[in-house]
């Protein structure tokens, strides 16, 4: 099963919440409250959305953590690569060279089509569409609509 970890559902989750903050700083506590989650995975969470750029942080008694962009700059691409590193379906669409029958195997190819076909389309699904399922519902019917593979796929 092609799934992805909870720390990066929980990213988006956080996301989310400090999208609705806007410039106002969330401590730990506020996200722990909002959220759900407890501080050491608040904590581990904001560490990979920091480090990545999503999220900036500000030390001290005023500080906390705020959104680093707005929702419709932040592809679900940036966050899950924020946790899970570079995409990739199977180890040669990932890197041709660490694959021991690379030199046989005549799939290579079509698994870095597919592998950038959904490095695609999690580039164009913002933060923001997913906080809008309907977005979403759209943006698949166009993807569908635009790919005769893709509607195979959906028979």
């Amino acid at each position: 099963m092609l799934k992805l970890s909870k720390l990066t559902d929980y990213g988006v989750l956080v996301l989310s919440h400090l999208v609705t903050q806007g410039a106002t700083m969330q401590s730990v506590d506020d996200l722990c409250t909002a959220t759900g989650l407890n501080p050491p995975t608040i904590r581990k969470v904001m560490k990979s959305l920091v480090d990545h750029g999503l999220v900036t942080a500000r030390r001290g008694v005023k500080g906390g953590y705020r959104i680093g962009r707005s929702a419709q700059q932040i592809s679900m691409l940036d966050v899950v690569e924020a946790f899970e590193g570079p995409v990739a379906l199977t180890e040669c669409a990932q890197d041709h060279n660490n694959c021991d029958i690379t030199a046989t195997c005549d799939l290579a190819d079509g698994w870095d089509g597919i592998n950038q076909l959904l490095m695609q389309m999690m580039s164009r699904i913002t933060l923001e569409d997913v906080r809008n399922p309907a977005i979403v519902d759209k943006l698949y019917r166009q993807m569908v609509q635009q790919s005769p593979m893709i509607q195979l796929v959906n028979l």
